[in-house]
């Protein structure tokens, strides 16, 4: 990855089997009682696990990341980036992952895609790189309709997300608009498969595979 961006990027990951299995069976995002709270633990800790887990890897391949949580960044009214913003001038990687937070009377999670989101609107960065299971944007759900087609550039065409599933943070929908939020500030917006992730380094290339918003 750094051979082709660089170490001038930042990283955002979800949290998959980790952390929405024991979102839904927990009730979160949920009012505080017994049942969230446990579920908080469960999930923050299954998520720091995971994060640890990727910047060890990132460790051992000579790059600097350090992991961020909106847990520990929420200010009691929105995320306080300023320490990634530090640590991004510094010269470390930021690793920042979706996660429970405490809001008030309330048990939130800040998704990964949400994430996305708010360092496009601080770092205006030249690229917003989204990753899935799918090579891109369908006009339908790939995973059941084989004749569904890839978007290679999207711009206002017609899709469906009827009877995708989506997890406790919104699923494909929610990552969809938050990549348009991304594009309409001015970054170029990409979503690939990550199953192959070399694939970022032909973002502009013939070879390119996945969606590009435009």
């Amino acid at each position: 990855l750094s051979k082709i961006c660089g170490e001038n990027l930042i990283l955002v990951h979800g949290g998959g089997s980790f952390g929405h299995i024991a979102s839904k069976k927990y009730g979160l995002p949920g009012k505080i009682n017994e049942t969230t709270l446990r579920g908080c633990s469960i999930v923050k800790n299954d998520m720091a696990l995971l994060n640890n887990h990727i910047i060890s890897i990132m460790v051992e391949n000579g790059m600097n990341g350090i992991g961020f949580s909106p847990y520990h960044l929420w200010n009691g009214s929105e995320v306080d980036y300023k320490p990634v913003v530090k640590s991004f001038e510094l010269g470390q990687i930021p690793v920042i992952y979706g996660d429970a937070y405490i809001d008030r009377d309330e048990i939130k999670i800040r998704s990964g895609d949400d994430i996305m989101v708010d360092l496009a609107r601080i770092f205006k960065p030249e690229s917003a790189i989204f990753f899935s299971d799918v090579d891109g944007v369908f006009d339908r759900d790939p995973k059941k309709y084989k004749d569904a087609k890839l978007i290679r550039r999207f711009k206002n065409e017609s899709i469906s997300f009827a009877g995708i599933e989506n997890d406790v943070t919104g699923g494909m929908m929610k990552k969809f608009h938050s990549m348009m939020e991304c594009r309409e500030m001015g970054v170029k917006t990409y979503l690939i498969n990550g199953q192959y992730p070399e694939r970022i380094g032909d973002l502009e290339g013939e070879k390119f595979v996945g969606t590009e918003f435009v």
